[in-house]
C-alpha cells in the first residue's frame, strides 16, 4: 500500500508533490494525510484533477502537481 500511496504524494523540503509515478491514464481518487497535519483530497478523471482539496488551506501553495510532466521537468523542480 505505501508504494501507491509514494506513486501518488512525495514530500520533501516543505512541498508536497502531486502524482510523482501516478500514469495519468489511470483515475483514482484519494484522501492522504502529509506532514504539518496536512490532508489531501483529490480525484483524477481521464487525465484530468478534477477535485484538489488542501486541509489546511495555507498549505496549498506547496502543492507541486507533477501530472503529465516528463522526466525532465521532474528533474528540474529537485
Amino acid at each position: 500500500m505505501i508504494g501507491m500511496q509514494e506513486m501518488l504524494l512525495q514530500e520533501a523540503d516543505g512541498k508536497i508533490y502531486l502524482f510523482p509515478a501516478w500514469p495519468k491514464e489511470w483515475n483514482v481518487y484519494f484522501k492522504l494525510h502529509a506532514k504539518q497535519n496536512t490532508t489531501i483530497e483529490a480525484e483524477l478523471m481521464n487525465g484530468e484533477l478534477k477535485v484538489l482539496k488542501v486541509i489546511p488551506e495555507e498549505r496549498k501553495k506547496d502543492i507541486i502537481n507533477l501530472l503529465g510532466k516528463s522526466e525532465a521537468e521532474k528533474t528540474k523542480l529537485n
